[in-house]
């Protein structure tokens, strides 16, 4: 059992660095549609080039700190950040917006709204889940 605990923090970095690494990879092909998608967003207008340029810069990042297996923790630490700032927008989105456009692309681009801030929900109980045995693991070392 304490050896299961001890590769959580390492399966869910590893799940992370996959998961951003396919999205920046589809963002940065479909980079046209992808930020034209975000100008689209209520509160983005003029700012669909930058911020998915923020967001493929931030997924890089943390693809880079994912690799650091012996601490994984900042890593994890900007993965909940991120998620939570896309979740919040999400719903926000879903309690205030009218027209939705969903900048969602590749494998993830058939999820509505609602089905993204729950995906979004369970990808920041993962996260979570990864820090608090990444720290438990320090803490017996």
């Amino acid at each position: 059992m304490k050896t299961a605990v001890k590769t959580i923090p390492g399966t869910v970095s590893l799940f992370f660095t996959v998961l951003f690494s396919y999205a920046v990879t589809v963002k940065v092909f479909h980079f046209k549609s992808f930020s034209s998608q975000l100008e689209m967003a209520p509160g983005l207008e003029g700012w669909g080039k930058t911020t998915a340029l923020i967001i493929i810069a931030g997924q890089i990042l943390i693809i880079v700190l994912l690799c650091f297996r012996s601490k994984p923790l900042p890593g994890l630490w900007l993965t909940l950040g991120m998620l939570t700032f896309f979740t919040g927008y999400i719903g926000y989105l879903l309690h205030y917006g009218k027209n939705l456009p969903c900048t969602c692309i590749g494998f993830f681009e058939k999820v509505i709204c609602k089905g993204n801030l729950i995906l979004n929900m369970g990808l920041m109980i993962t996260a979570i889940g990864g820090m608090i045995t990444e720290q438990k693991t320090v803490d017996k070392n």
